[in-house]
């Protein structure tokens, strides 16, 4: 079976949002198994100004222990939730990268247009301070009104890594977040897939073979296997992601 690596989990029971207990945490790592998810880094929300880092790592620790049980590997991180704050908790070493790497997790407010956060570049830059890469999670879902592929590309250019949710390119979060996350994946411009599990049922669960499926028939297994294999085990070895190539150009006119 597959072995996938998901580098966007909220496996982590009990501390945010995500899994809300020991028994979901271990159904949740059974689901994975079971899927051919053989490493999850634990990525619980981390907020400037109300997280507690001790508490993710006690919690991680149980985690880690409870994979051993149901044959995963789990890997420590945290994603880091970028407003006005975090600039300055940045700069005091407020940050938690994926274990033993300088790759961090990082994500907006997903219920605002990217454009309307004036300040979205400054927190980017203050981890580059860090000597730590950004990798920029479900990236679809900061552009409600399409794709803005100048950002993409300088964020690109940046040498930033972007992310995109299985749930989104299946299309659980509307139309529109599901054409930016095909488009990213189509042109080359994804550079990992991962689950951003939250739950045991429903639509964000730890699973990464439907989207594996769909990714081969309409991209070709090269690029399904960057993006759910390759690169997410590279990111957690500290090594540079690889290249995706591009499978659906737009298509250009030319005019006589």
């Amino acid at each position: 079976m597959k072995k996938f690596t998901d580098i966007h989990s909220h496996v982590a029971w009990d501390i945010d949002d995500g899994i809300p207990s020991r028994d979901q945490a271990q159904k949740a790592l059974m689901m994975a198994a079971e899927d051919g998810i053989g490493t999850i880094a634990s990525t619980p929300h981390m907020i400037p100004g109300t997280t507690d880092l001790a508490v993710i790592a006690a919690r991680q620790e149980e985690l880690k222990e409870l994979g051993r049980r149901e044959g995963v590997m789990i890997r420590t991180g945290a994603e880091l939730f970028m407003n006005r704050a975090s600039m300055e908790a940045i700069a005091s070493g407020f940050v938690r990268p994926y274990e033993g790497t300088h790759y961090q997790l990082c994500e907006y407010d997903v219920r605002r247009d990217l454009h309307d956060i004036d300040f979205y570049q400054d927190p980017l830059y203050e981890l580059e301070m860090k000597k730590l890469i950004p990798v920029i999670a479900h990236v679809e879902r900061y552009f409600p009104e399409g794709l803005d592929e100048e950002i993409i590309e300088e964020w690109r250019d940046a040498g930033y890594v972007i992310q995109v949710n299985r749930t989104s390119l299946m299309g659980m979060h509307g139309k529109t977040i599901q054409k930016n996350a095909w488009r990213l994946v189509d042109q080359g411009l994804a550079d990992v897939v991962a689950t951003d599990t939250h739950r045991t049922d429903g639509s964000r669960i730890t699973r990464l073979s439907d989207v594996y499926d769909e990714i081969t028939s309409r991209n070709g297994e090269e690029v399904a296997e960057l993006l759910l294999v390759e690169n997410p085990g590279r990111i957690l070895r500290d090594k540079p992601v690889l290249e995706v190539p591009a499978t659906r150009r737009k298509k250009r006119f030319l005019f006589f």
